[in-house]
């Protein structure tokens, strides 16, 4: 039999995180995401207690996939809201209603460290880097 091994990952880097305050507009951003791709698939939002959101992942570069073998994972950007779930949303794009489903993804243990951090997030102000100036 193969020796099997199990190396969760030990990290996830975020590198920008967009928490929308309307629903409608992360839905209507998430489906312009998925038909830029031009790929035929139903649009898809993961949701676990409370927090809908996606995850753009960067392209699999050499760097990239050495990060993951190493348990480190980056997204590019993560986006959210804070909606009850429900099994799908109709998003409206010009003349054509879009049915985005919502996918409970509790079973994703990376996915619900990302929700309980997500739950907590806020942005911090950028620090000045102004000298102020001085009166002689």
């Amino acid at each position: 039999m193969a020796k099997i091994t199990y190396m969760p990952t030990e990290e996830i880097v975020v590198h920008r995180v967009l928490e929308s305050d309307n629903k409608i507009i992360f839905f209507e951003d998430v489906v312009k995401q998925i038909l830029t791709k031009e790929i035929p698939v139903i649009p898809t939002v993961n949701w676990i207690d409370g927090i809908a959101f996606a995850v753009l992942a960067f392209p699999d570069t050499e760097d990239i996939v050495r990060e993951e073998v190493r348990g480190r994972i980056h997204y590019s950007a993560v986006l959210f809201t804070r909606i009850p779930y429900q099994p799908e949303i109709v998003v409206n794009l010009g003349m054509e209603d879009i049915r985005v489903r919502l996918r409970k993804a509790d079973n994703n243990p990376d996915f619900v460290d990302l929700v309980e951090y997500l739950k907590t997030f806020k942005h911090k102000p950028k620090v000045s880097t102004e000298l102020g100036s001085s009166s002689s």
